[in-house]
């Protein structure tokens, strides 16, 4: 399959103003003065705006890190990731600036091509279209994130030079405003044909993206026209795939599911995803985690939160449970104490077990399966929550840990179908076609559908939904922020299993799905200090809802751009 990427050589060229004071055009090299003449120009430049979306976080594309900074996940590294979680960072974070940076980098490459098309001659209306609406479909995505982390943000449409570079914060609205009209410009000139691994975007990723962006700033009812926009194309080239866990794979990336998605290629650009999220066992060290509340929050099978569903067994979680669980998570292989005995969670080629008592395991690269010390239970690095993330992670990246080549999803079709919901019933238009598209999503799972309630209950139904459908894949953040919930999950301890058995029964589960495990009685290591018989607490985090629903200006932007405020709190 073919996918677009960027080329080492063109990762040299940084698009920037050049001085008046040079006076010849380079004959070896691009120019300012001379460059886009012509189509291959042109798709060097588009090209360039792509780049920023590779921008990472130890490797990865920045947004996955956002599930670290929710309760959904942990970092283990000691860095400014970890310091954001605990709402212990400052307006020097470094991932805070680099974020900053990343996006307006992106805008920056946008802006000087979209500005500088209107000059180009002796090419195509087509390719000038085309071009155009890339750029435009990406400035709108940039933005987006900006304004979700920051607020207000200075909206800079034009190339900008030295002498006029102090520019002020707009308000949220006016960049929101810009940021509906590039995706409908976009969306006016970009064609159906979904094609994931060509890494162009499409009709249905700009309108799928502008109803993330809508459903975000409560713009109900944009968010459901774009949405229904899109919802309309389900067929042939957009919808739902049958298999949940194959849109995370290998074979999974030329899904009619996937809207939008980065484009990795061995030899050009890769990530090392087996790693960050895979089992000691497995190579992986285990960095990114997901945490007990996120895997204790998914329903049994038959709808109803394990504190409630007489089909869940404490001595056996992982049974009767929504298939997602163990399609999202490697989980141990079993709550027993003879566990060798059971069927195997195989993760990344190796039994996966975390019980601390379980010190060999099953590999299963060699012909028959040997028996091995098994990491997962030794090693003192290994999973801190005794889960790992499956989703991204392949057994084919198994001895190459750091050379990952598979695409990772910005948004796909579920996740439309949930905006859908949600905006439905904000806007107090809740019917049967809410019940329609999350019931697609369930059926898809195997789950259920949802019973007829009312629009309170409703929501929180379409809330745990999104939870339980796109965890691990960078919403869970601005999920709990918009919400107003992260001053709730956001502090306090995020917690791993017991070391060495489960607790007798289940967490309390409040609508949202969150686990309360003190109202259950359920013993936590800081209070009992017993890992073993107790929730291991992995750290311990702090929000404070006065400040931290915004991140601040980063220090060194206001340091060189005076006009630039800063956010309520922040120094």
């Amino acid at each position: 399959m073919k996918k677009f990427i960027i080329y080492p050589a063109i990762l040299l060229f940084v698009f920037a103003s050049c001085s008046d004071f040079l006076e010849k055009i380079p004959l070896d090299s691009p120019s300012d003065k001379s460059f886009l003449a012509n189509e291959t120009e042109i798709e060097m430049a588009v090209t360039g705006c792509y780049t920023p979306l590779w921008t990472d976080w130890e490797g990865m594309p920045f947004f996955l890190a956002f599930e670290e900074l929710s309760d959904n996940g942990w970092d283990r590294n000691t860095n400014d990731l970890q310091k954001l979680s605990q709402g212990a960072n400052d307006a020097r974070s470094s991932f805070v600036e680099s974020t900053w940076r990343t996006c307006y980098g992106g805008i920056t490459r946008c802006n000087y091509l979209i500005n500088k098309l209107s000059e180009v001659g002796g090419v195509s209306e087509t390719v000038i279209n085309r071009a155009r609406a890339e750029a435009q479909f990406l400035r709108a995505y940039y933005y987006a994130y900006l304004i979700d982390l920051y607020g207000d943000v200075p909206l800079i449409l034009e190339t900008v030079t030295l002498d006029d570079a102090e520019i002020p914060r707009s308000p949220k609205e006016d960049v929101l405003a810009q940021i509906f009209k590039d995706y409908d410009d976009a969306a006016s000139v970009l064609g159906t044909a979904n094609i994931p691994t060509s890494g162009r975007p499409t009709r249905q990723a700009a309108l799928a993206l502008k109803a993330r962006t809508a459903l975000y700033n409560e713009k109900w009812d944009i968010a459901i026209a774009a949405a229904s926009e899109v919802m309309k194309l389900e067929g042939s080239e957009t919808g739902l795939d049958p298999s949940f866990s194959n849109l995370f794979s290998y074979e999974g990336q030329d899904s009619k599911e996937i809207l939008f998605s980065i484009q990795y290629l061995f030899g050009y650009k890769v990530h090392p995803i087996f790693r960050l999220f895979g089992c000691r066992n497995g190579g992986g060290h285990a960095n990114k985690v997901p945490s007990y509340q996120l895997v204790d929050s998914y329903a049994c099978t038959d709808g109803l939160p394990i504190d409630k569903s007489p089909l869940y067994n404490p001595a056996k979680p992982w049974e009767n449970r929504d298939p997602r669980l163990a399609w999202t998570f490697a989980l141990p292989s079993s709550g027993y104490a003879d566990w060798t005995n059971e069927p195997a969670c195989i993760f990344q080629g190796f039994q996966f077990e975390t019980h601390r008592d379980s010190v060999k395991c099953f590999n299963y690269h060699t012909v028959p399966a040997s028996y091995v010390d098994n990491q997962d239970a030794l090693n003192a690095y290994a999973s801190f929550s005794g889960i790992n993330w499956r989703k991204y992670v392949s057994d084919r990246n198994y001895g190459d840990t750091d050379n990952c080549d598979n695409n990772i999803i910005v948004i796909r079709y579920a996740e439309v179908l949930l905006i859908y919901a949600e905006a439905k019933v904000k806007s107090g238009q809740a019917d049967q076609s809410v019940y329609a598209a999350l019931n697609k999503i369930r059926a898809r799972a195997g789950m259920p559908d949802i019973a007829e309630t009312g629009s309170n209950e409703l929501f929180y139904a379409i809330a745990r939904e999104r939870r339980h459908e796109l965890s691990g894949e960078g919403q869970r953040l601005s999920d709990i922020r918009r919400w107003r919930l992260a001053e709730k999950v956001m502090n306090g301890y995020l917690l791993g299993r017991m070391q060495k058995s489960y607790p007798s029964k289940a967490p309390i589960i409040d609508e949202w799905g969150t686990p309360d495990y003190d109202a259950a009685g359920i013993p936590i290591a800081s209070d009992v200090n017993d890992p073993n018989t107790s929730m291991r607490t992995v750290d311990l985090r702090t929000f404070n809802p006065g400040k931290d629903y915004l991140w601040p200006v980063p220090y060194i932007e206001r340091q060189t751009n005076p006009a630039l405020t800063q956010n309520p709190n922040w120094e």
